[in-house]
């Protein structure tokens, strides 16, 4: 029982550590946020590098056992890669690829995708993605581009009119 209430402590914190980088991100608060992703993928058990570097039937191996879906695993890698492709949008540069496989992920987790149950708030996410790619409703976005890079704190213009709608 004891393990089982660290386990959820841990969940929560990692939960909470997201929701505060997301709103971050998304008001490009504080100079870190690169490093401060990096850090919380790495409590989450990922190295965001080799996420980014993966094709989407990768990613869908490392969150599969046994043929089902370990649901908090890849609610927590679709979140990095969220965040990660989001980050990168609201700097300027092509945040597409993380999008797209973060989409992919939460299309897995969703009520009526993989599960009956799923997970709500991977829809919301799914729509969120869809307007940041100006892509609605995109069927086949489990098939993610490759390559990305990182440079200057610079919003978009695209950010700047989206940003505020979502927070």
């Amino acid at each position: 029982m004891a393990q089982r209430d660290y386990i959820l402590r841990i969940i929560e914190q990692l939960g909470a550590a997201l929701a505060e980088l997301r709103r971050r991100v998304l008001n490009q608060e504080g100079d870190d946020l690169r490093g401060d992703l990096e850090r919380v993928s790495g409590q989450a058990g990922f190295d965001i590098d080799l996420l980014r570097g993966f094709d989407f039937g990768t990613l869908h191996l490392l969150i599969t056992q046994g043929g089902e879906v370990d649901v908090a695993r890849c609610w927590l890698m679709a979140e990095v890669l969220y965040l990660d492709g989001l980050d990168a949008t609201i700097s300027g540069t092509d945040g597409s690829d993380s999008l797209r496989k973060a989409r992919g992920l939460y299309e897995m987790v969703r009520p009526a995708g993989g599960m009956l149950v799923g997970i709500p708030e991977a829809l919301e996410r799914i729509a969120e993605i869809d307007r940041w790619l100006g892509e609605p409703d995109e069927p086949n976005a489990s098939q993610p581009r490759r390559g990305r890079s990182v440079s200057t704190r610079r919003r978009s213009p695209a950010a700047l009119e989206l940003a505020p709608r979502l927070c």
